[in-house]
């Protein structure tokens, strides 16, 4: 690993391998010639946004992520470090591409930052362990083809833990109704 601490490691790694078609439709702007060319020569040790992204999903945490709206495309991610929901914006693009529907189930990857203060978005559950204060989920069906390890870690979180999530969402949205973060990779750290 290159990008991610490894002193760290994840109770749930996606260990999903990043799709370059999907990526290119979600985040085009990091296929420019200069990044192409640092993602041909990672191995001699070039760093390339592509190579960050594909061990964020390998290395990354998986949880579930619940569409909680198709106007806008809203997705609550699951992150059970801090115990709470992200919740992330999309593009009608996005909707159109994967036909999501209200309530369909995904998976989000998280990588998590010590910082001096919790994001402001994030509301910490009771099950907050105080280790990290900042998250950035990837939604993996977007950013992988590994669909029978998709729906083995779905199966894994099953419909409780859908549930918790769903009820995470509803009060994330009656606390914070208009307090979003795009859903693309690289700037889901990020409120819009």
């Amino acid at each position: 690993m290159k990008y991610f601490n490894k002193a760290t490691f994840a109770s749930d790694p996606g260990n999903f391998e990043l799709s370059i078609k999907k990526t290119r439709f979600l985040i085009p702007e990091i296929f420019s010639i200069s990044e192409r060319i640092r993602y041909l020569f990672r191995k001699l040790g070039m760093k390339s946004l592509i190579e960050a992204l594909s061990e964020h999903l390998k290395y990354g945490d998986s949880q579930g992520a619940i569409v909680v709206s198709t106007e806008p495309l809203l997705i609550g991610t699951y992150n059970e470090d801090i115990d709470c929901v992200v919740m992330l914006q999309f593009s009608r693009e996005v909707l159109e591409r994967y036909q999501l529907q209200k309530r369909q189930q995904l998976i989000c990857v998280n990588t998590f930052q010590a910082a001096s203060e919790l994001q402001q978005d994030l509301i910490p559950g009771k099950n907050y362990s105080g280790t990290w204060q900042a998250v950035h989920p990837v939604i993996a069906d977007f950013m992988t083809d590994d669909t029978e390890k998709l729906i083995k870690r779905k199966n894994e979180i099953g419909d409780k833990g859908y549930e918790y999530i769903e009820t995470l969402c509803e009060g994330y949205l009656k606390s914070k109704p208009e307090i979003f973060r795009n859903g693309k990779p690289f700037y889901a750290g990020q409120l819009l």
